[in-house]
């Protein structure tokens, strides 16, 4: 897993999108937190109304960190007077969900001059992309791609998997209904995954530990 142990201080004003992707519990959340911190001011941090799972106005990472968030279901006017934005869980900014078109947005704040740094899941469940995930990556200045560990085997994990199914795609979760798997142990849900011997008890060691998302 990538890990930010600290973010050099930035003043620039040149605009830039930062991108980061990756599954379930690859600590994006963390990553995003510590840019945000870093920042001299002028940051402004956004996350999907939608996405309750740390209160209404906060990002948290399993790690322990948090930051104050203005939840969105449309572009704030208050974005276009931040130096820099930074945008958790993009992948719910999207009908029915949020009201307009994110990417088109976050190039406008680049274009604009500000700084963005937007997380993200790069793919669901069944390894779809995100489409406003995939659109922002063909536009990114710099793309980092975290990996978790596998919730079986604990190898490096790029995937995000259901333990069952529920006919959602957009659907808030941790891991009673998440893992992060790695490219053996990956399977849609209501599969039999490939040797799966007692992975829950591992994962909720890693997450006692601090594993962050």
């Amino acid at each position: 897993m990538t890990r930010y142990a600290s973010v050099p201080r930035t003043t620039a004003t040149t605009g830039a999108l930062l991108l980061m992707t990756g599954p379930m519990f690859a600590g994006k959340s963390s990553a995003l937190i510590a840019h945000a911190s870093a920042c001299d001011g002028g940051v402004l941090v956004l996350k999907p109304a939608f996405d309750v799972r740390d209160g209404v106005s906060l990002v948290s990472s399993r790690d322990g960190s948090s930051i104050a968030a203005l939840p969105v279901s449309s572009w704030p006017a208050q974005a276009a007077s931040a130096r820099t934005l930074v945008i958790d869980e993009v992948q719910f900014l999207v009908a029915p969900h949020y009201d307009g078109d994110i990417v088109d947005e976050v190039l406008g704040a680049v274009a604009s001059g500000q700084k963005v740094v937007v997380g993200g899941l790069d793919t669901d469940y069944l390894k779809r992309p995100f489409e406003p995930v995939a659109r922002l990556a063909g536009h990114a200045a710099r793309h980092v791609r975290l990996t978790a560990r596998c919730h079986v085997c604990d190898a490096p994990a790029c995937w995000t998997a259901k333990r069952q199914e529920t006919g959602r795609r957009l659907e808030l979760g941790c891991d009673e209904l998440y893992e992060a798997r790695c490219d053996l142990h990956w399977s849609p849900p209501d599969a039999v995954p490939a040797a799966k011997a007692g992975p829950h008890r591992s994962a909720r060691r890693r997450l006692a530990a601090g594993v962050s998302r």
